[in-house]
This record gives C-alpha cells, structure tokens and sequence, in this order.
C-alpha cells in the first residue's frame, strides 16, 4: 500500500458538501475547470491534456484549486502537487488505511464531490477539501478539482 506524504484522505462523498464552496474556489467554479479539461481529453487526446495542465494560457496551472488527471487510478498531470506524478490511487490509503481510488472514481461516476482531508494548500494544515470528479466518455481518464 502507498502513502503520500501531505495526502491524508477521507474520502466519503457527504450530501452537504454537494454544493459547498471552498477556500479555493466554488463548486461552480470546480465544474468548469472540470468540463474544461475533460474536453481536451475528448477532443485532443490524453498528451494534449496533460500538456494543458501547466500551459499559462489555460486555467489550470493559474487555479488555485487543486486539479488533478488520472488515467485510470494513476496520476499523470497535477496543477498544484507535482510530486504526486505516478502516484497509483488504487493503492493509496488515507491515514486511516482507507483506499481512496473507490472513492473518487464513485465521484466521477455520478460527477459530483469527494470529501478529501488534505492538507491545506497554504498553510500545511489538514483540510477538508470538496473535490468535483467527472470522467472522459469512453475512457478511463477522470478529473478532479478540489476547493
């Protein structure tokens, strides 16, 4: 099993965050960055994506959300936390040994929020990040976008 350090996920997605805003940004706000991303997988391809994530005239880089790629439960493109790059989310536990790909991939699905504990961006304390996931159509490729 896989520990990430500064990953601490609890991950059960909570009908009360469903339209919950964060210090980040607002739901909406994480809807839109999703749809944004999600078509350039659809109409450019994964490469192209992952190319996106850090190009200063797209929004992801700039965001202060963070925003993730995975093909399938592998990270391959993160705005925020490079050193998460390759990270295998099916084998990532949360600090109560909890894996958390089931989780986000359950969020995806239905492309609504994951309740994450994270730690918090700025000040390194944990945090209860809303994260919005949503998958590509066909593929095994989801985005997710914490607030």
């Amino acid at each position: 099993m896989t520990r990430i350090v500064g990953l601490a996920v609890l991950a059960v997605a909570f009908p009360a965050y469903a339209g919950a805003d964060g210090d980040f940004g607002t739901k909406e706000d994480a809807k839109h960055i999703a749809d944004q991303m999600i078509a350039i997988v659809e109409e450019q391809g994964l490469e192209a994506a992952v190319t996106a994530m850090h190009d200063p005239d797209q929004p992801f880089v700039s965001s202060r959300m963070g925003v993730n790629l995975f093909d399938g439960p592998i990270v391959i493109a993160d705005n925020r936390e490079p050193e998460t790059l390759a990270a295998d989310y099916s084998e990532t536990a949360d600090l109560t040994g909890a894996l958390v790909w089931p989780i986000i991939a359950a969020a995806a699905e239905v492309e609504g929020d994951a309740a994450l504990k994270w730690y918090h961006y700025d000040t390194q304390e944990e945090y209860d990040y809303k994260c919005h996931a949503k998958r590509a159509n066909g593929m095994e490729v989801t985005v997710m976008v914490c607030r």
